[in-house]
Order: structure tokens, then C-alpha cells, then sequence
């Protein structure tokens, strides 16, 4: 999922600082945080200003729920 945001990077350290300590925390390509049911990674695009979303749950159900929370913590 693409997002338009003014900073990505910007973007990507309040996503960090709001999952701080919840999860596993990759930093590789943006952040990367991997939960027991859930897993998402955020990054900037390289040619694009956009924020890439990719995001996995065992459900389809926890994700979307997941899906709206980062959303909205995004800014979409």
C-alpha cells in the first residue's frame, strides 16, 4: 500500500517510536517489526515520494484491522 507523506523518513521514526518495545524491530530497509500474529514493514520508496506498507496477519481479519491502524497512524 502507498502512502503520500511530506517526510517519509520523518514518518518512519514516529511509526518506530509508536511500536516501540511492542515487537521484534528490524531497522533493514526501513522498519520492519514482527509480532507473534502480525508483521509489518514500512520504507520509503527510492523513486517515488511515497511509503511503502506491506503487512502479513495470520487472518484476513487482524489485517485490516492492523491495516487501519497503521493507516491512521500514517495519516491516510
Amino acid at each position: 500500500i502507498n502512502f503520500k507523506v511530506a517526510d517519509p523518513k520523518a514518518k518512519i521514526e514516529e511509526i518506530a517510536a509508536a511500536y516501540a518495545g511492542t515487537g521484534d524491530v528490524s531497522h533493514i530497509d526501513g522498519i520492519r517489526i514482527e509480532f507473534a500474529d502480525w508483521w509489518f514493514n514500512l520504507r520509503a520508496s527510492n523513486t517515488e515520494p511515497l511509503l511503502r506498507l506491506n503487512l502479513e496477519a495470520k487472518t484476513p481479519e487482524d489485517m485490516e484491522r492492523h491495516k487501519a491502524e497503521l493507516a491512521a497512524l500514517i495519516g491516510a
